[in-house]
């Protein structure tokens, strides 16, 4: 049969008179809708008949037979809501349908016909424009629907899903009418049926646009209601225990009153009895339900129209423009009470997250605080609302744990707060990241997800300086809560570095406003006190939670690191800000340099002085880096990141100050434990002094005062041993397991020495000390030298020393030794090698100021190594094998006449010492000294220019070649005659120091020594003694109590007539001797070799010649000058 067919039949039957058929008619059009949603064609023939259909369902829905009119409802149902078959339907059928439908629901006695009519209303799917023209009759429809006057559940149920379809529909029109069905439905909520409470509350929050906010009229029969019996209905049922009813009730009753609630504060504040009592109610669902409600209060009194009354105002205003706006607001807001509602909401709020509820009622406490957030919109960036509503909140939560149970309530503040403070630097935090993560809190899934921040995000706006106070208070709770001995190292951890995250960009907001013009120079000084003050409160309040968790010191060099990187340095580093150095510990430490030659020219900074931002920071640093050296493992004595820091530091700054304030804290307090410091301190400078791209440092370098401490910086070890030595030889008693305590505590001396040679290298390499005023190795070992005269000064006590490997001498000589090695070996690369075009001149003022002394340091270390016994040295200690090692290696490189002088005078002690002791020494520590005797013998050979061979440089060195000609250890004699038969016993001696006359007179009467026997005429003769007497007119040579040196003094006679140092030259008449002499000499310079045939040779060592009173006399000179023309004439 096809469906025309089938249609027309149903028809029939549905036209008859007779119940049976109708029935029959009806079931088969309802079996036939049912297969139409599954077949087009048979949907296409039904809207093909719909008037007729409609027809007989208008006029059987009013039946007084139940079936027929229930079947009748049923089909007409279908009708109205597919939309193929209502896009059919004539204007005229439509109206027809819902005056139809209105009147049945007002009018109809049966049950069934009412629930089925409003269901039609509620599955509907008419136009607009149908429903606004009855809408006034479906409305009253509805309502009495709602009012249920049969008592039926179901009829209930489907007014309400009316009424939410026609919200959907006609929303304007159901808004403006929400005084007319509203109330109906907002009684029921007091029902003690629970199916009929849910069925409505679950309307209402589908329809909650409608309601919320409250038209006027709606607040009025609103509060109508709950003066007449809502009120009462409620305190009737919070005596029969439904609390968690009625305060769910009461939420939306408080919600509906809105903006009129403030006219009726004496019927809010009986209402908010029942909150009242609900809040301090035990059972958790009662205190969650109660706080849910509580968002029906801020709806009521947080509102946009009180928030910002010129809302409508153009869009495109800067930032100081809504700064103004919100002051503005913020005074209007408060006229109208508006900061005593806020207080009212909070009060609660803030009762809860003090208390110790369930972790559950924090939460919903939590959603509902973040709901407020959400309605004050732009109005919470005001300081006086952050006051009210977000710090309490902030530290309530923060109060207590982190602990398991809290962690995640932790998680919720901070990814608020960085929410917060991240917005005036989101721009930046995008661009260095290219992703900007909002949670700042990382604990597995997302915890703020379940509160309502999410779905009803904050309005936050960029901070200005006033509320940085306010976010330096919170971070600085963080960390002292996160701090507590109770916490675990994995929940601490995870607060200190989300504390950080939020400090940094707390800090690129201060950067911002630091840089802007806008900002003057008491807002800057603003910025900076804030920050100091933090650091330094952070600092002080951790060091009260005990010495044990190195975690807290780490986190607060990690925070005084993200200042100095932040914040620009040439405002940090500037003059024109200065603070008070207001740290007690910087008062309470007192220099530990008692060596006047060791202060260097450096202001040290006190306490409570004036300082720069930077040198603020700089002090709670070391304090920071002092304490971890007490208290940390010998695995942490070089921390990576404070040597990164150093870095960081001395770059950033053409200015020296950085560094030469750290050099200062250094000597403020010698310890040992500053070893530590010491090499982060030294690493950093050297990762500087090898970066090629780092100027900075380099223009700093040039200055004096930089120059100054590095170079104290690098015999800062030493010092720190001299140090120890003299406070134990002060407290003898316990010096020795004092000392052995502090030495197990302080990093390894190998480390000290790998980290001094590492930087000496690089600033050698770098060229740092090289001018005309300065010598940088020169000065370097004259520090040093002075260290070890204080070493030998307490030395000296007339016995030998015995040290072991903990003795603080040992500490001494095993760091100088490794230092003075360090030096030679690059004095001897880097200026030996590289000058040997300088002129001698040049080499006078650069040169021979380091290597004279270099080779000071290393006579003064051989001298006091011969006064001590080392029993169980240290690995790689300098002993007199390494010592004659590296000085014959330093010999090998010598060249110049003047060098090797120098080198012979300044060594000659101390190395004779050595030759006469080597009886007592290893077979190594002898075939060393061998080596650097025969190295001294090659250098005096090849010196350029030649050496002159004679008496003069025999009195020099007369106990020298005294001892090594006649040494008893034949590898030191046998070099010794083969150099003197190649050398003095090719010359004419004039005369031999007497000390020498034994020994040279058994060698060559033994045939192993060459001696040249030509005799002198007897002028010459007479001269010759006059050399051994005197060598310059006005001076004279005398022995002194060492054996292989000689003091040059003034005769006081033969200076009474002489002038200051600008005395003419006088020539003086030659004497014949003289003029014979003068003749010989001008014929050996015609002569190469000095000796032709017929001509007389005399040495440069005749100095009859009178070389005060010689043709080309000279200024007078002093001691030193003399000396210097001694050396010119070997």
């Amino acid at each position: 049969m096809s469906n025309e067919n089938e249609i027309g039949e149903i028809q029939l039957l549905v036209s008859s008179g007779d119940k049976s058929s109708k029935c029959s008619g009806y079931s088969s059009l309802l079996h036939f809708q049912e297969h139409s949603t599954l077949n087009p064609s048979s949907l296409h023939s039904l809207s093909l008949s719909s008037h007729s259909i409609v027809s007989s369902l208008i006029s059987d829905i009013s039946n007084h037979d139940e079936e027929i009119a229930a079947q009748a409802l049923k089909c007409l149902g279908f009708m109205i809501y597919h939309p193929s078959i209502v896009s059919s339907l004539p204007p005229d059928d439509v109206n027809l349908v819902l005056e139809s439908l209105s009147k049945l629901i007002t009018t109809t006695k049966l049950k069934s016909a009412c629930n089925l009519g409003v269901w039609c209303i509620s599955v509907q799917q008419l136009g607009e424009s149908c429903l606004a023209t009855h809408f006034h009759s479906l409305l009253l429809a509805i309502v009495h629907a709602l009012d249920n006057p049969m008592g039926s559940l179901s009829t209930t149920f489907e007014a309400t899903q009316a009424v939410m379809k026609l919200c959907g529909q006609l929303s304007e029109q159901m808004r403006d009418s929400s005084h007319i069905w509203a109330p109906p439905i907002y009684r029921r909520l007091l029902s003690t049926d629970k199916r009929e409470r849910d069925a409505l509350e679950r309307c209402l929050l589908k329809v909650k646009t409608s309601v919320i906010p409250p038209s006027l009229d709606l607040s009025k029969v609103l509060v109508k209601d709950m003066k007449l019996n809502l009120l009462s209905g409620m305190k009737k049922l919070l005596d029969k225990g439904m609390k968690i009813q009625v305060i769910q009730a009461w939420g939306w009753f408080i919600r509906m009153l809105g903006s009129h609630a403030l006219k009726t504060r004496q019927l809010v504040n009986d209402s908010l009895k029942i909150p009242e009592c609900t809040f301090t109610d035990l059972d958790p669902q009662v205190q969650i339900a109660t706080l849910v409600a509580w968002e029906g209060l801020i709806d009521a009194l947080v509102h946009c129209t009180m928030l910002d009354p010129n809302k409508n105002t153009p869009a495109k205003e800067n930032h100081l423009q809504k700064q103004h706006s919100l002051e503005r607001n913020n005074c209007d807001v408060q006229a109208n009470g508006f900061s005593k509602s806020i207080r009212l909401i909070m009060t609660p709020l803030n009762g809860i997250m003090s208390s110790k509820c369930d972790i559950s009622v924090h939460s919903s406490c939590l959603n509902t605080w973040c709901y407020l957030l959400h309605k004050l919109e732009t109005s919470i960036n005001e300081p006086s609302l952050i006051k009210m509503v977000l710090e309490p909140i902030l530290k309530a939560i923060f109060q207590n744990g982190p602990d398991s149970k809290s962690i995640w309530l932790w998680g919720l503040g901070l990814d608020l707060l960085s929410d917060c403070i991240s917005q005036k630097c989101r721009d930046v935090l995008c661009q260095s990241t290219n992703q900007f993560r909002d949670r700042i809190f990382e604990t597995g899934p997302s915890l703020s997800a379940k509160c309502s921040w999410k779905l009803h995000p904050i309005r936050w706006l960029p901070w200005d300086i006033s509320q940085l106070d306010f976010f330096l208070s919170m971070i600085s709770v963080l960390i002292c809560q996160a701090s507590r001995p109770t916490v675990t190292s994995d929940h601490r951890s995870l607060v200190y570095d989300a504390a950080l995250k939020l400090f940094t960009y707390v800090l690129k907001g201060v950067k911002h406003d630091l840089e802007s013009t806008s900002t003057n120079y008491d807002g800057i000084m603003l910025c900076l006190k804030s920050i100091l003050t933090f650091i330094k409160n952070v600092c002080e309040d951790l060091c009260t939670y005990g010495t044990e968790k190195h975690d807290l010191y780490y986190i607060s060099i990690r925070f005084i690191e993200v200042v100095t990187k932040e914040l620009d340095s040439l405002i940090l580093g500037s003059p024109l800000y200065k603070f008070s150095l207001d740290l007690k510990y910087i008062g309470g430490t007192q220099s530990g340099d008692r060596n006047e030659h060791l202060n260097f020219s450096v202001s040290r900074v006190s306490y409570m002085d004036k300082v720069s931002p930077m040198v603020y920071l700089i002090a709670v640093y070391f304090h920071m880096l002092d304490w971890l050296a007490m208290n940390s493992s010998q695995s942490d004595c070089k921390p990576q990141r404070s040597s990164e820091y150093f870095k960081f530091i001395f770059s950033s700054s053409d200015s020296p100050d950085n560094l030469l304030t750290f050099v200062g804290f250094l000597y403020k307090d010698v310890r040992p434990i500053h070893l530590k410091i010491w090499i982060t301190l030294a690493e950093g400078l050297n990762g500087c002094a090898r970066d090629p791209n780092c100027r900075s440092l380099r223009v700093a370098m040039s200055d004096s005062a930089a120059y100054s401490s590095i170079c104290h910086l690098l015999i800062y070890p030493i010092v720190v041993h001299t140090e120890t030595a003299r406070l134990t030889l002060s407290n003898a008693g316990a010096s020795s397991e004092n000392y052995k305590v502090l030495l197990e505590e302080n990093p390894r001396l190998d480390l000290v020495i790998q980290t001094w040679i590492s930087l000496y290298e690089s600033l050698s390499a770098s060229g740092f000390g090289c001018s005309t005023t300065t010598n940088f190795s020169g000065d370097l070992c004259t520090l040093l030298t002075r260290c070890l005269d204080d070493s030998i000064d307490m030395a000296e006590s007339g016995i030998e020393l015995h040290l072991k490997c903990n003795d603080t001498d040992l500490g001494i000589l095993h760091l100088s030794g490794n230092f003075m090695i360090c030096i030679l070996d690059h004095i001897q690369t880097s200026e030996l090698v590289s000058e040997t075009e300088i002129s001698n001149t040049d080499r006078e003022s650069k040169i021979l100021c380091g290597i004279n002394n270099c080779l000071k340091l290393a006579a003064r270390y051989m001298n006091l190594l011969m006064k001590t016994v080392v029993i169980d040295p240290l690995p790689g200690f300098v002993g007199t094998s390494r010592v004659s090692s590296a000085l014959a290696n330093f010999v090998s490189r010598l060249h110049w006449k003047q060098d090797i002088l120098l080198f012979l005078e300044i060594i000659s002690c101390p190395l004779l010492q050595w030759l006469s002791n080597m009886v007592n020494q290893d077979e190594t520590t002898n075939e060393q000294l061998q080596h650097l005797w025969n190295e001294i013998l090659s250098c005096l050979k090849r010196s350029q220019p030649p050496m002159n061979f004679g008496s003069a440089l025999l009195r020099l060195h007369e106990t020298l070649f005294e001892k090594t000609l006649d040494h008893p250890y034949p590898s030191i004699s046998k070099p010794t005659i083969t150099f003197w038969n190649s050398t003095f016993g090719q010359q004419v001696i004039l005369d031999f120091p007497p000390n020498l006359l034994s020994v040279l007179d058994r060698l060559s009467r033994n045939g192993k020594l060459k001696l040249q026997k030509r005799s002198l005429p007897p002028l010459q003769k007479c001269h010759s003694s006059k050399e051994v007497s005197g060598t310059l007119p006005g001076y004279r040579v005398t022995a002194t109590h060492n054996r292989t040196s000689k003091r040059i003094e003034l005769v006081p006679d033969a200076q009474k007539d002489a002038s200051p140092l600008s005395v003419k030259k006088r020539r003086l008449e030659l004497t014949e001797h003289q003029k014979e002499v003068r003749r010989a000499q001008q014929g050996r310079e015609r002569d190469s070799g000095g000796h032709g045939p017929g001509i007389r040779t005399y040495t440069n060592a005749d100095f009859s010649q009178g070389l005060d009173e010689s043709q080309e006399s000279q200024e007078i000179r002093d001691s030193e000058a003399i000396l210097q023309m001694l050396r010119k004439t070997i």
